[in-house]
């Protein structure tokens, strides 16, 4: 009996994670091709994993829906506390409310290349390759089955079972019009400095910096990226904005916050006692009305393959990455024992 094939489309943090899982989970042992226009090292405004700050924090609201998530964070975060505003020096004059506790951080451009590093040592056939998208759903399944067959003697058409789609926004331009509808960009735009900050920190809903300036879709943050020698300033969640290109004046706003916070007092090792700027970028963060979409396509084949879907991740895709792949690995291996 031929191994069952797999391909997966997208090489950012949900593609690279889930090409992992499914390698090396014990249950069940398939043939994997990775396919991407992007990976590792590339810099393109659609190539959004390498441009993330990648820290950990609880996603829970204070929605009645996200109880039992906050039962969750609280029993299982180290050292989670809600802070004494009279007593602690950790939040910036006017906070009303704040929370500390351990976290992670992560080196992106480094966590990205490991993770690529050990899809290949794994054995997974890793792509270059552009998908044709102009013939929807049905034609990427084509176009993937192609791209995999002529990279290998070892898979023919009948072996490709299952096809994982990890493109982002990118799934925009293939998965029909209705579901189109609901993927929309929510633009970042970061700073990275020279040295690492002794804290990961983020502010949110603070008041703004001018009574000009409309800046509700602004927020702080001080991410360390660990063993870089750099840290990520941030930042912005601007919904619906595709624009690639830097905003000096937000730029400016960012910095003039983690100074007036003394949030990186630490890293002001330039001249006159300013940061040392290394670059600024800007993301396009996957968004999605109603949440990520992982879950299978319908309830039937697409041109003889099962289409399972992951993105839509937002801002979270570092952070939901594992459990994302766990869930998609759980379906995969379900449909291959139908």
């Amino acid at each position: 009996m031929p191994q069952k094939h797999i391909t997966i489309l997208g090489a950012g943090i949900t593609g690279l994670t889930t090409a992992l899982k499914l390698n090396s989970d014990p249950s069940a042992q398939y043939h994997i091709t990775l396919i991407a226009s992007h990976y590792p090292g590339d810099e393109s405004i659609d190539y959004t994993s390498p441009k993330a700050g990648a820290d950990w924090s609880p996603q829970a609201t204070s929605s009645p829906a996200d109880a039992e998530m906050r039962e969750y964070d609280k029993n299982v975060v180290k050292d989670f506390a809600v802070l004494d505003l009279e007593k602690e020096d950790a939040a910036p004059e006017g906070a009303v409310m704040g929370v500390r506790c351990q976290t992670i951080c992560l080196d992106v451009p480094q966590h990205l290349q490991y993770l690529l590093e050990k899809v290949r040592e794994a054995g997974v056939n890793v792509i270059r390759s552009v998908v044709d998208v102009s013939h929807g759903l049905e034609g990427v399944v084509q176009d993937a089955k192609r791209i995999a067959m002529e990279s290998t003697y070892a898979v023919q058409d009948s072996d490709v079972f299952a096809l994982v789609n990890c493109t982002g926004l990118g799934a925009r331009h293939f998965v029909g019009e209705e579901e189109a509808a609901k993927l929309f960009p929510i633009r970042g735009q970061t700073i990275t400095v020279k040295g690492e900050a002794a804290m990961d920190r983020t502010y949110d809903d603070f008041p703004p910096i001018s009574s000009s300036i409309d800046d509700e879709n602004e927020l702080t943050y001080v991410i360390p990226r660990p063993g870089s020698g750099t840290t990520i300033f941030g930042g912005c969640k601007q919904v619906g904005n595709w624009d690639p290109k830097v905003d000096e004046e937000l730029n400016g706003r960012m910095v003039e916050r983690i100074k007036k916070w003394r949030l990186a007092e630490e890293l002001r090792t330039g001249k006159e006692g300013d940061f040392e700027v290394v670059s600024s970028q800007v993301g396009l963060r996957p968004g999605r009305k109603g949440g990520p979409r992982v879950e299978i396509e319908g309830k039937e084949k697409v041109d003889g393959v099962w289409v399972v879907h992951s993105y839509g991740h937002a801002g979270a895709g570092y952070q939901s990455s594992v459990g994302c792949s766990e869930k998609v690995a759980k379906i995969v291996n379900e449909l291959a024992r139908l």
